[in-house]
This record gives C-alpha cells, structure tokens and sequence, in this order.
C-alpha cells in the first residue's frame, strides 16, 4: 500500500479511510489509524518511532485497526488522542454493549450509527474544540466539528509551510459530507446537520491551504477551500430548513373539537374514540370495537373506555410499525382480539432482532391476517380503503371508511398538524423515509381520497384541507434535492439509504420495489 505523497512531509495512506502521516526526521504522527495496515509502511518513509495517533472521531472506520498494529517497532509507544466526550464508543466495555445483538430495539435514532465492535482501550481522550497540544515543539491545534460524532474535532497541523486541516468527516470533496445519514441525531429534527454547519462555520475562516478529509481527495488553495466550505455550509443551511415545516402561510391546524374529552380518551363522533396518547377505538352496531395503534402505555386508559361503554375489542389494526403505535397489541391478542396488519407494516416486525430502524417493539409482532397492500377491508357495517402510506417511515400505511357521516383516514404519524412537529413525525434515512417515492406519495393518495377528517397519530384529530397536501409535495422536491446535494455522488441510494448496506443488497433497493408496488392516484 504505497503512500500519497502530499508534501515533502505529508503523506495520505487508503487504510479503511484516508490516514494522514505527517514526518518530522525519523518520527512522525498520524491523523486517524484505519484499519492499521499503513503502520508497516513506515519504514519506507525513514520512520522509525510514531510519537502518536489523533482520532477526529469514533467511527469504526476511523479505528478498525486490530491490537496488533502495535507490534510494529515504531508503534510501541504510540500514544491514541480522541476528542473528550469519544469514550462512550471507544471505552471497550460500553462499546461492546452498544453493539451487542437487539442493542437498537426499543429506541430511536442510535447514539452513533458506526461504534467499533471492540472499542480502543489505551486511549487518551485529550482533544478538546479550540485547545491544543503539543509535539515537541510543535502546537498541534483541535477545532470542534461535531456531525458525524457530537464530539468529533478538525485537526490544524503547520507542515512544510502549509496549514493542513485535517477534517476527519465534517467536510467531503465537493462541499458534501460523507454519508449524511450520520447527521442524523433523531428521527425528525435538524440537529446534527445544524450541529455541523456550525462546525464548518468555524474552519471557514482557518486559511486551509490543504483540506484533508477521511475520505475523498485532498483539495489545495486556500480561496478555493475557502469557497469550498462556505458552499458546504449553504448546503446544510439547505438540509437544516428541509428539517423544518413541510407547510407555510396562512393554514391552521384545523383540530376537531371532540364531543366529550376526559382524562383517559375523548369521543370524538358517536361511535369514534381517541384514547391515551395514540390509540383510536372504533364501534360496531354489534357492540364489538377496532382497536388502532394500541401503545402499551395506553392500555389503562383503553381499559377505562371499554369499561365505562361494556365494549369488547375483537380486532386490533396499526399503521406503523414504531413501538408506541404497536406494542399493546400482544396484549390485546391475549384477551381474544385478532390482529391484522398491512404488508409493509408487517414486513419490519417479523423479526426485529433483523431489522435495523428505529422505534422497534422489543418482540416480535405477527398479524392473524394481512390487509392486501392496496385495496378493501370490511368490518362490520364499515368499509375501508387501505394502502401504503410511506413518509416518516416506509412501513406505515393509511386506512379508512365513513364513520358516522364523515370519512376519516386513520394515518398514524407520516403527517400532523403544522403545531406539531413541523407538520410530520419527521424524516431521516434509519426510519426509511422517502421523500417523491414517500411523502409525496401520500400527500397525493389523500388529495385522491379527499377525507373530511384525518386522525393522526399523538392524539391529533384535523380537518383535511388541500392546499395543505399540495404544499407538502412542493416540499418533498425540495428536501429531496437538499439531501441529493449534500450527497458525495449525488445519489440518495448509494451515499444516503445505504447505511446498512455493508456487503448486503441496499436496504434502499428493497426500498424501491415496495414504493413502486402501488401507482400515484390521480
């Protein structure tokens, strides 16, 4: 594996990720370790002792390396430095635990996408944003550049007369960044991408001659570096303001008042109850109830609606598979009520040791029966139309029928009210949103459908209104075109869905197949 040559003294080494070795006589220091193979090579540019290693940040590909790299003669004594804040990935101990099997169910978004299997012991966690330390005589300067890691630090090393700044993965060739998903703090809000653009906005202004990324060429000039930056941090201001509200202008909320609210559950029509914090609850003539989206935290507040009206539920029906819209329904089935669910809602909770997303109930859920994924569904006296409903998440489905003069679409969390949270459950590559293929999607079927109400997932009963929808498909252009630009190919299936490709088929071809299953309306 032969060195780049970036400078006299400045070397770039393909080892996982791009490891920057920067030689001082016979001795040296790297940015970053890899997967450590780079270490025999340090003979062959008259190394004979690396003085010490300087992670930007946690990710597995940032420290792969197997304990023996330290049996190389020059490594002996090398000394690792992490950002202070890193040892919650690198401590072997808590490492271990966080990627351990089923680690991921019942939470949301993880901590870090990419924690080493076996962590780093031995490692100093010394770096710290805006202090230094010292080689020898030589400072050796950290900027925090959160994104990738919370913690995660630019390195600032004067060689051979040039300013490097070693940016580890806040910055990618082309004013993009490096597998965005890890921007990704949670499922819905901007904060890791507004926690980076800040970060770029403090290497903005470092006079860069070399910008030395973790992966991607190294890009030389200081104006042009400059400029660089300055376009990236436009390119997340982007990806910051899609984050926000899908919707503007003079729309309101349009929340129906319900006939009766009490502490447990509202009633909202005659036969229509909303309980607990999710749940929907449904009669029949026959004095059988539909139970939807049933959280096992709302179950007493179900307990007390069935009691206070005799009512019995023999099915439960959900719209998505996060744990809060599911993980009563076991219970449910216990008592004698059957469970059926779309196909795509299905799919992730067949086995949720297997699926990697966020939200996931901590067993397995299978349905009595499955709806067909676009079509009817009879209960009772009610008729339901049924179909995908992908936005927040590709699993989720919509369903709905006349109930008591009024068509309502039960429609979990792809979309709220613009007062809660921005007017979605928000949108992020673990819980597989999509934005033509998924928010516009829906947006359209429901213009299709044109329903008199909605009830949405977290207690949200509103009025349907049109130029609400037409706005959301205006936005998912554009969100998806600030994600596609921040993007190093360009391409949301390849730098964006592939998060959990690593060798299998991409999730986001999988992803695809199902989107296309089912033709626009209209």
């Amino acid at each position: 594996m032969p060195a780049e040559k970036i400078t006299p003294n400045l070397f770039r080494f393909e080892s996982g990720c791009a490891v920057y070795v920067v030689r001082h006589g016979d001795r040296a220091i790297a940015i970053d370790l890899g997967d450590g193979t780079w270490v025999a090579e340090l003979s062959s540019l008259g190394v004979t002792r690396l003085d010490g290693v300087f992670l930007t940040h946690h990710h597995a590909d940032q420290c792969s390396a197997p304990p023996g790299w330290r049996s190389h003669p020059a490594a002996r004594d090398t000394l690792v430095h992490a950002p202070a804040g890193e040892q919650a990935f690198l401590d072997p101990e808590r490492a271990r635990a966080a990627t351990s099997p089923g680690a991921h169910l019942g939470i949301g978004c993880p901590a870090s996408y990419s924690v080493p299997q076996a962590g780093m012991p031995g490692v100093l966690f010394d770096m710290a944003g805006f202090s230094d330390l010292f080689w020898g005589t030589r400072r050796i300067r950290f900027i925090s550049t959160p994104g990738h890691s919370a913690a995660a630090c630019s390195v600032l090393v004067d060689v051979d007369g040039l300013q490097a700044l070693f940016v580890g993965d806040a910055a990618h060739a082309g004013a993009r960044i490096w597998q965005p998903w890890h921007l990704e703090w949670d499922h819905w809000t901007a904060g890791g991408a507004l926690a980076a653009r800040e970060g770029i906005e403090r290497i903005r202004g470092i006079a860069a001659d070399l910008l030395c990324a973790s992966h991607g060429p190294v890009e030389r000039g200081r104006r042009a570096n400059a400029r660089r930056l300055a376009l990236l941090s436009a390119r997340l201001d982007a990806f910051c303001r899609a984050k926000g509200p899908m919707t503007s202008g003079p729309l309101q909320d349009g929340y129906i008042e319900p006939l009766d609210a009490r502490s447990a559950y509202h009633r909202y029509t005659e036969n229509l109850y909303q309980f607990g914090m999710n749940g929907y609850l449904l009669r029949s003539r026959s004095g059988e109830a539909l139970v939807v989206d049933p959280a096992e935290a709302d179950l007493p507040s179900l307990r007390q609606l069935l009691a206070e009206t005799g009512l019995h539920p023999s099915i439960v029906a959900v719209t998505h598979y996060h744990a809060d819209h599911c993980d009563g329904a076991a219970a449910l089935r216990a008592e004698g009520a059957r469970l059926v669910l779309h196909p795509w809602v299905a799919e992730p909770l067949r086995d949720v040791r297997a699926t990697k997303a966020p939200w996931l109930p901590l067993g397995d859920i299978r349905p009595d029966q499955t709806w067909p994924e676009t079509g009817e569904w009879r209960w009772q006296e009610y008729t339901f139309r049924v179909a995908p409903f992908p936005g927040q998440t590709l699993w989720h489905c919509v369903f709905g029928a006349r109930i008591d003069g009024r068509i309502v679409a039960f429609m979990g969390d792809t979309f709220q009210p613009a007062s809660r949270w921005n007017g979605t459950g928000g949108f992020c590559a673990y819980n597989r949103s999509l934005f033509r293929d998924g928010f516009s999607r829906s947006a359209r079927l429901l213009l299709d459908w044109s329903p008199d109400w909605l009830a949405a997932g977290h207690g949200t009963v509103a009025r349907f209104e049109p130029a609400r929808f037409r706005q959301v498909i205006r936005w998912a252009r554009r969100a998806e075109r600030a994600v596609r630009e921040i993007c190093p190919a360009g391409s949301l299936e390849r730098d964006y869905y592939a998060w959990g490709a690593g060798g299998r088929r991409s999730l986001y071809q999988m992803d695809r197949r199902l989107a296309t299953t089912l033709p626009l309306p209209g």
